[in-house]
């Protein structure tokens, strides 16, 4: 036990001349006397003009601690560039001996820093007396060292070698223990004469309970307030920002990972040139998670709140520093991009309909890396709308596959109002433009260099879709892209109860545009589409067509002009709306035969057919048509003539005849008039009112009726030349009738007279033969009896 008690006295003793030595340096030593000594320390090897013009207090156990008051800080020869207040800093000495660390206070108050640069850009911070060789030798000790430590080209860091050089390392990181971690009423002001800038930051951060592997409460806010730099105009600006953050720090220095939960900021800003001031916004993330050796970035909770518009988010990244490799989640929660351009100050363009635009909503989905990017799902949602996409990315060389689905969209909606009496199309003003002799400035449709630049495909397909007031029910198209060549196979768009079908090519890889067509179309109402789309109510029926064309341009006025192809278009059981071509022919046979006017209520407003069917040539944007025909009860209809989409007109012939019976009390046409064919001409513009725009050709009907009236002429004439032929071949054959009766008589007579001079012949014959019959009797007896 003795060796007990000397040992026990050895440390009793020891203690006790620690303690007396801390004794007499806190009693005996000020450490006020050391000022001087810091001060040339500062300037020899730091070189910096140091100033302490308050009391320094010291404490060296349990507790090593020191106090500054008034220390201001200098670069060599120039202003105190920052001073503060009070600086106090407490270290346990007992832990030290554990490689521990434990601070009971660090507080920095009433830090003031003012960093100046001058006209030429210098700032005050920088050091100034070293001399130039010594500047030159910290260099290249500077780039010497870095040129070690770093690696060369050919040497692959990797995270596992990384941690493997780590782990190989003797360092080890003590235990830190710091109660609280103070700055307080800090000031830092930065002004910058070149830029005309001056501003002032003002803040304040607290940390406590800093331990490693557990959590440190940290606050921190700031007040930002001054002048910006100059604008282009030579105007300033003021600009004010407040700042709060709070959060939970934690830190794993033996694993190299460090977490932020519960983060909270909230920013305050104002200045003149925010659109809205003051500009209010907040962040959240709910657990942030960094390690290194993993090279994993974990970001959960993430909102962002700001102008009404609030924005979550959930972020990883792997192989941060080898080979990043990202997901990320996001969802912005439905807001009015209305109202927030409205509090942005940013103008909408003018929209038919002011409510558009009052609800949005973002979800979707994203992964990839410094390669390739794949957004599955995206879901966005505007007004009514909905749109459900998937889209894919690959950045070398840049292509993309894309495929949208959407549902109720009115494009009109968001579209500028139609101005009543100011329905033009583009094309109407260019056409009105050219005929008055006014220059045309038109601007390009395609954009030609971006579609060279374009790769990848696009699978399209909406529901209930109306553009220019054109309804359809839905629209669905495969598009591919390839430097400049895009091409559409096919195109579906079912509108009007019928389908379109349609194989298209945009060919931008020269500088004119083409552009090829192959349209297939089937059982489309045509009334209600041409009426919706251009405000053409001039035919309606069930409408089939199909054809190849082609054009090429970047204008309207060029595509207009350079359109040619062929269509054949039948249009079933429809009718001619606004036209009544029974009604034309009455009019024209009434005002060149009589005069008179035809009873209009006689006749509908319309001309219903069977079938109208043409085949359509189109040479430069002019389409004829020289084989129209029209099957209708009571009408056969042939037309030729010319639309021309580049001047928006028609001229047009039709031919028209009446062969039904049931219009003949209303325009008492007579019958010969059915096997004639009556001209009605039909010319003007588009916009031209149907009532109007079809008329019958006067001179047309004028020349028919000559001909008709020669005819009947000729007729008359005939019949004419038949009844005296009539009347003479009836007299001749009375007098050959009397003739013959007189011959007849004149033969009856004689032959009588024959017969009577052959009855009295033969009876004189007859009596002669008797009489010598009686003679040869006689004589015969008479010579009988000469025998006897």
């Amino acid at each position: 036990m003795v060796w007990v008690k000397r040992l026990l006295f050895v440390l009793v003793f020891l203690l006790a001349l620690v303690l007396g030595g801390i004794g007499y340096v806190l009693i005996f030593v000020d450490p006020n006397d050391f000022k001087k000594e810091l001060i040339s320390l500062a300037d020899k090897h730091a070189n910096i003009d140091l100033k302490i013009d308050g009391d320094i207090s010291w404490s060296f156990f349990p507790w090593l601690g020191v106090e500054l008051n008034d220390i201001g800080v200098a670069a060599k020869g120039e202003s105190t560039l920052a001073k503060f207040e009070e600086a106090e800093f407490r270290l346990a000495v007992l832990p030290l001996l554990q490689q521990k660390i434990e601070v009971d206070t660090v507080r920095l108050i009433g830090l003031k820093a003012d960093l100046v640069m001058d006209e030429e850009g210098n700032g005050n911070w920088q050091l100034g007396s070293k001399t130039d060789s010594q500047k030159q030798a910290s260099n290249q000790s500077s780039i010497a060292s870095s040129t070690a430590s770093m690696p060369s080209e050919t040497d692959a860091v990797t995270p596992n070698a990384a941690k493997a050089a780590q782990t190989s390392s003797a360092y080890t990181i003590p235990d830190i223990n710091i109660e609280k971690i103070e700055l307080v009423d800090a000031q830092v002001r930065f002004v910058d004469k070149q830029r005309g800038m001056d501003l002032l930051a003002m803040f304040n951060t607290n940390l406590s309970n800093v331990r490693w592997g557990e959590a440190w409460p940290l606050e921190f806010d700031i007040k930002l307030e001054g002048i910006l730099p100059k604008e282009a105009n030579g105007e300033q600006q003021s600009i004010g920002h407040t700042m709060s953050l709070g959060a939970d720090l934690t830190v794993f220095p033996e694993h190299q990972r460090l977490a932020l939960s519960d983060l909270i900021v909230k920013t305050r800003t104002e200045a003149a040139m925010l659109p809205i001031s003051p500009l209010l916004a907040n962040a959240q993330i709910r657990q942030l998670e960094l390690d290194l050796p993993q090279e994993n970035l974990i970001i959960d909770g993430l909102s962002l709140d700001s102008l009404g518009v609030s924005f979550e988010s959930q972020i990883k990244v792997f192989e941060l520093l080898s080979k990043p490799q990202f997901s990320l989640a996001a969802n912005v929660t439905e807001f009015s991009p209305r109202e927030l351009l409205n509090k942005l100050a940013l103008p909408l363009p003018e929209m038919a309909d002011e409510t558009t635009l009052s609800a949005l909503q973002l979800t979707l989905s994203l992964e990839g890396d410094a390669n390739a990017v794949k957004v599955q799902p995206i879901s966005i949602r505007l007004d009514e709308t909905q749109l459900e996409a998937n889209a894919s990315v690959k950045f070398t060389p840049l292509s993309w596959n894309v495929s949208v689905a959407g549902k109720t969209l009115d494009l009109d909606r968001y579209l500028p109002p139609n101005v009543e009496g100011d329905n033009k199309t583009e094309a109407d003003s260019t056409a009105s433009a050219e005929a008055s002799g006014e220059e045309v400035q038109e601007s390009d449709l395609i954009p030609v260099e971006l579609l060279r630049t374009l790769n990848g495909t696009v699978d399209f397909t909406f529901e209930n879709l109306k553009a220019k007031n054109l309804s359809i029910d839905k629209i669905s198209a495969t598009s591919v892209q390839s430097n400049g060549l895009v091409t559409l196979k096919p195109l579906f768009v079912g509108l009007y109860d019928g389908s379109a079908h349609l194989n298209a090519t945009l060919d931008a890889r020269s500088d004119t545009p083409k552009i090829s067509i192959s349209p297939n179309i089937e059982h489309v109402q045509i009334y209600p589409l041409l009426n919706d789309f251009m405000e053409l109510d001039k035919v309606k029926g069930t409408t089939f067509a199909s054809g190849d064309l082609h054009t090429s341009g970047n204008r309207i006025s060029e595509l207009m002009n350079q359109l040619n192809g062929d269509l054949l278009v039948e249009v079933k059981d429809g009718a001619l709306v606004g036209m009544n071509l029974t009604k034309s022919v009455c009019e024209g046979i009434a005002s060149t035969r009589s005069g008179k006017d035809v009873n209009q209520t006689a006749f509908g407003e319309d001309t219903p057919f069977e079938s109208l069917t043409f085949p359509a040539r189109i040479v430069n944007g002019v389409v004829s048509t020289p084989d129209l025909k029209i099957k209708a009860v009571g009408i056969q209809v042939t037309g030729d003539g010319e639309v021309s989409l580049p001047e928006q007109n028609i001229h047009y012939q039709a031919d028209v005849s009446i062969v039904g019976s049931d219009v003949d009390q209303a325009c008492q046409i007579k019958r010969v008039y059915r096997s004639l064919a009556f001209p009605i001409v039909c010319k003007g513009a588009f916009d031209s009112d149907p009532a109007t725009l079809c008329r019958p050709d006067i001179k047309g009907f004028g020349r028919l009726f000559e001909k008709v009236a020669k005819a009947e002429l000729d007729a008359k004439l005939a019949a004419e030349k038949a009844r005296a032929k009539e009347k003479l071949a009836a007299e001749k054959a009375r007098a050959k009738a009397k003739l013959d009766a007189e011959k007849a008589k004149a033969k009856a007579e004689l032959e009588a007279k024959l017969v009577e001079a052959k009855r009295k012949a033969e009876e004189k014959k007859k009596a002669k033969e008797e009489e010598l019959k009686q003679k040869l009797k006689n004589e015969l007896k008479d010579g009988l009896k000469s025998l006897f």
